[in-house]
């Protein structure tokens, strides 16, 4: 049976212009707003904004990380709550709701919410690519 913690440890990640820009290579999402001022301005964004995907994925890191591999996201329902500018710091939470449920968020070092939702956790198998229900 797996067990599934009441929390698992937080994890972060500051963001800066040059993880931004490789964030952008290893992703291929070259979209302007993420690396230039004028282009973020012009969208409407005081500067530029992390891509959104950097929260989700450093969500996805806190459970297999937190969870020494044992653990991964079966199921996911979030929403991208507010922009991240290009220079904060971000924070994966997750907090077991019940069973394998799990209340998961992304702040930022001020405080703001930028990622919210809910996981459904399973066992990873023995290989660590696949989990079982």
């Amino acid at each position: 049976m797996t067990d599934f913690p009441p929390t698992l440890p937080p994890l972060t990640l500051a963001t800066n212009p040059d993880t931004t820009r490789a964030y952008a290579a290893l992703t291929q999402d070259w979209n302007p707003i993420h690396l230039e001022a004028e282009a973020a301005a012009k969208a409407g964004f005081d500067r530029p904004i992390a891509h959104g995907t950097m929260a989700l994925n450093l969500a996805v890191q806190a459970v297999a990380q937190g969870s020494d591999n044992a653990l991964r996201i079966a199921d996911l329902t979030i929403r991208f709550t507010a922009p991240t500018w290009v220079g904060q710091t971000l924070t994966a939470q997750a907090n077991r709701l019940e069973g394998a449920e799990y209340a998961i968020s992304v702040t930022t070092d001020d405080g703001r919410v930028v990622m919210q939702g809910q996981a459904t956790l399973a066992a990873r198998d023995t290989e660590g690519s696949r989990g079982t229900e």
